[in-house]
């Protein structure tokens, strides 16, 4: 949180619209980059995971809006490196490769697509749908040259558990489902059900802690512990 508080109070350009990509002596330099906003908007969204603070959320969602913005190829369903109107570039380049670090553009479309997940955004989804259906047979044929490419490809294949805790008692149960493995989840825990948030809407705890199971918001029937919740997403696995 501290880490994320000095990104976000030393590293906003003049203008307050976009982010610089160095910081140092108490000044921030340089246009930030494609993957600058990417890792930062991934952080964000790990950062609610592990807090439920929905702020961080939000966060996310408006640097997302920036670079749909500033980063956009209008052909084509990817980013450019580099944000619109910066002068002294001789062409804007695109990175798809995942190597020691990940692609920017690989990094944004697994944000799109939990993004569009936790805030109900369907175009958001379908452009991440886009990006990774474009790369066509590559991410299959060359798995090393596209990692994070085949990770996403490989949830949106098998589905996302989309887990809910609601109750008072939420923050106990929600650091237990974090210790868990569960590969391809989304989480998000409060003390009650927020309309603004789909995953959360309509849900209300039957005992002091409640947890709900869902995919594409469809959810069945709540349990009332981290093994129970652990069952039904082996249950979910096996029938797959």
């Amino acid at each position: 949180i501290s880490n994320m508080n000095f990104l976000l109070a030393n590293f906003v350009a003049i203008d307050g619209k976009g982010l610089h990509h160095t910081w140092k002596n108490n000044v921030a330099r340089y246009p930030a980059f494609l993957d600058d906003y990417a890792f930062l908007i991934q952080a964000l969204l790990l950062l609610q995971e592990i807090t439920t603070d929905t702020k961080w959320l939000f966060k996310a969602q408006s640097f997302t809006e920036l670079v749909l913005e500033n980063f956009k190829e209008a052909e084509t369903p990817f980013f450019y490196y580099t944000p619109e109107g910066q002068k002294d570039i001789i062409v804007r380049k695109k990175e798809m490769y995942d190597g020691a670090i990940p692609s920017g553009n690989a990094i944004m479309a697994d944000n799109l697509y939990r993004l569009s997940i936790l805030l109900d955004k369907n175009d958001w989804k379908e452009r991440s749908l886009n990006m990774v259906s474009s790369l066509g047979k590559a991410i299959i044929r060359y798995p090393t040259s596209f990692g994070n490419w085949a990770c996403l490809l490989q949830e949106i294949t098998f589905g996302t558990n989309e887990i809910a805790v609601i109750g008072e008692g939420f923050s106990k149960i929600h650091q237990e489902i974090l210790e868990k493995y569960i590969p391809h989840k989304i989480i998000m825990a409060a003390a009650t059900g927020e309309k603004a948030l789909p995953i959360l809407s309509g849900k209300s705890a039957i005992r002091s802690t409640t947890i709900f199971l869902c995919r594409n918001y469809t959810c069945g029937n709540p349990v009332f512990s981290t093994n129970q919740l652990m069952s039904l997403i082996d249950k979910d696995k096996n029938s797959n």
